[in-house]
């Protein structure tokens, strides 16, 4: 079973492949962090609702707002299908490690 619940978001342009993820756990700075081995991060922090964008090597981007449980995901035009099942096995295993991380 899924820790997750994930949506395709409609937008105006058809060919976008772009879901939202809604998690058991609020994307707080050590959740984010763990994207740094994939990609880079940018933090905007001054914002009245401070965000992040991970882009991953493979040209994943991975958007929310800090302390939210709702994360956007953006996979690329060439391999979108790929990059979304590559992700979505990452997420689990992310999501098992901060689960147990929070129990203990």
């Amino acid at each position: 079973m899924k820790q997750y619940e994930c949506k395709r978001v409609e937008n105006c342009f058809s060919s976008a492949n772009i879901y939202e993820y809604r998690l058991p756990i609020k994307a707080k700075e050590e959740f984010i962090e763990c994207f740094a081995p994939l990609g880079v991060i940018k933090y905007h922090k001054n914002f009245p609702r401070p965000c992040y964008q991970a882009t991953l090597t493979d040209g994943t981007t991975v958007k929310g707002i800090i302390a939210d449980s709702v994360i956007k995901v953006s996979f690329p035009d060439s391999n979108p299908q790929e990059c979304k099942a590559n992700f979505e096995i990452f997420l689990e295993d992310l999501l098992k490690q901060q689960t147990a991380d929070r129990e203990r």
